[in-house]
């Protein structure tokens, strides 16, 4: 008795779809000095269906990526140990890394060096405050080129930012002078009060003088 299969059954597919069904998630690495940074983009990332691996020490991240062997890296400039800069010149540096996206994550009025941010090929920088919505819609066009993802806001470039900065001085200086202004003035008449007090005392005692010596006259 011959037993036929059906030709319509592919062993290499049925291995294929069990190979997709197991499929990892993409993994991200989230390297920030903030821990609230962390955990919001951890929460943001895991609902869409992202593994999360934070950090808050540049060192400690590089350590972990051949372990991790990430899809994307988000990179805040100032970490513990290795800066986000130091992490992503090692990125790039590395054949085995460096084709990996690298989004960057500043502070609203933190100092960058444009020079050597230019030097790593990065998908851009995010500055706090934002929206971690957008953060995942971009990582998500990157690693899955999703056609129809919102489009981005043009992303502050640094002369903007540092002119933002530099106005935001401005009115801290100017606060801070009006403040010691009004404090000089109120030191000024409590040091005129105290002098005039002291005069009366002054004119007293000596008044009190004159009579006692008036009074001790034969």
């Amino acid at each position: 008795m011959k037993i036929l299969l059906s030709s319509s059954i592919n062993l290499d597919d049925e291995k294929d779809k069990g190979e997709d069904l197991v499929k990892m998630a993409y993994k991200i690495i989230v390297a920030d000095r903030s821990t609230s940074v962390l955990e919001t983009l951890r929460l943001a990332f895991m609902d869409s269906g992202y593994d999360v691996y934070t950090f808050s020490n540049g060192e400690e991240a590089i350590k972990s990526i051949p372990h991790i062997e990430p899809d994307a890296f988000l990179l805040g400039l100032s970490l513990k140990g290795k800066g986000g800069l130091e992490v992503g010149e090692y990125i790039k540096e590395s054949k085995d890394y460096d084709s990996i996206p690298i989004i960057f994550l500043a502070g609203a009025f933190e100092e960058v060096d444009e020079e050597r941010l230019l030097k790593i090929p990065n998908q851009g920088v995010f500055w706090e405050p934002f929206d971690s919505g957008e953060v995942v819609r971009k990582v998500k066009n990157l690693l899955q080129g999703e056609e129809g993802v919102d489009t981005l806001p043009e992303e502050p470039s640094f002369d903007e930012i540092e002119e933002l900065r530099r106005e935001f001085q401005k009115r801290v200086d100017a606060v801070e002078k009006n403040i010691t202004s009004k404090m000089r003035n109120v030191v000024k008449k409590e040091i005129y009060e105290v002098a005039k007090e002291l005069e009366k005392r002054v004119k007293a005692g000596i008044l009190e003088e004159i009579k006692k010596g008036r009074n001790q006259l034969p």
